[in-house]
């Protein structure tokens, strides 16, 4: 069935007959990191389908007005997307649609009232966790017993997760030239093309100095790097989704419940909240642009709230 929003572009469309001059095309080169490329143009695929388009390609973003963006939002919203993906579609259309006004395919005025369209209000309880710490025990116990080069190499990358809070693709990006010895730092480059430093504790640079001493060797290029059958060591960089292997690997292998690699991060982020970091410093340990985005990440559990409503004396 033929929707509303579908048929008012159909009527409007103007489709362009090179899809290298298509808004889409051009916000999605806009983006900087791989990954993000990569989920917004799954994002702006399923809009180009809920307008009744096969692929981001056929759509006509250029006649898309305020009302049709609304009525994305609202069809999302009904599915039982949750505001912070409702607010990333959001984005992704707006992206477009500057795009758009800047190769002049769309008037100022339309745009304007695109750009004004707000964001979805409301959160949601995170579907992520916090490890705890037996799970935690458990991986490293199970590592302490891999005398591999795999086993090394997948003890630090845990080691450098847990302790630093990285994403994957900061640890996949990260060269041995990243490394400052003198103060156990690691240079970060995290989103936004934004650099932070990223202090390990001992445990973090111990399982780290092993990985390098005994296997990788100190030479530049890639921090982590493939190992091959029969421990042959390889100078090609790991992918983000070869950490998520791993993981699902030793998880598997240390008997504990199946996490997430973003999970890493959320346990850091736990960690240092129970440990009495303040939330400023938490924040600029995982290198986010707001509080509310580290807040997110703070996973102690139901524990903290009981123990706190137990301090209240009437």
């Amino acid at each position: 069935m033929t929707s509303p929003v579908h048929s008012t572009l159909r009527s409007n469309s103007n489709l362009l007959s090179d899809n290298k001059q298509s808004p889409a095309v051009g916000y999605l080169i806009s983006l900087q990191s791989k990954r993000s490329r990569q989920t917004m143009k799954s994002f702006l695929t399923i809009v180009a389908k809920i307008l009744g388009y096969n692929t981001l390609l056929d759509c006509p973003w250029s006649s898309l007005r305020r009302q049709h963006i609304q009525a994305i939002l609202e069809k999302l919203l009904s599915e039982g997307r949750s505001p912070a993906t409702v607010n990333t579609y959001l984005a992704g259309m707006k992206g477009v649609m500057l795009e758009a006004w800047t190769m002049k395919l769309i008037d100022t005025e339309s745009f304007q009232h695109i750009r004004q369209v707000k964001s979805v209000k409301g959160t949601r309880i995170s579907r992520g966790r916090s490890l705890s710490t037996f799970e935690v025990q458990q991986l490293f116990k199970l590592l302490a017993n891999d005398h591999s080069a795999k086993g090394i190499r997948d003890a630090a990358i845990l080691a450098i997760l847990l302790g630093c809070g990285l994403r994957r693709a900061e640890l996949v990006a990260l060269n041995y030239e990243d490394i400052e010895v003198a103060r156990k730092i690691l240079i970060v480059m995290g989103k936004g093309n934004k650099q932070r430093r990223s202090f390990m504790p001992d445990s973090s640079w111990l399982r780290l100095c092993t990985w390098i001493e005994d296997i990788r060797g100190e030479y530049s290029g890639p921090l982590f790097t493939r190992i091959r059958r029969f421990d042959d060591v390889t100078m090609n960089r790991l992918s983000d989704q070869a950490i998520y292997h791993i993981l699902q690997t030793r998880q598997q292998e240390a008997g504990i419940p199946p996490f997430a690699p973003h999970d890493l991060r959320r346990t850091f982020a736990s960690m240092m909240l129970e440990n009495g970091e303040d939330i400023v410093t938490v924040k600029d340990a995982m290198g986010h642009a707001s509080i509310s985005t580290t807040q997110r990440y703070d996973h102690r559990g139901d524990g903290r709230l009981v123990r706190a409503s137990q301090r209240i004396i009437f």
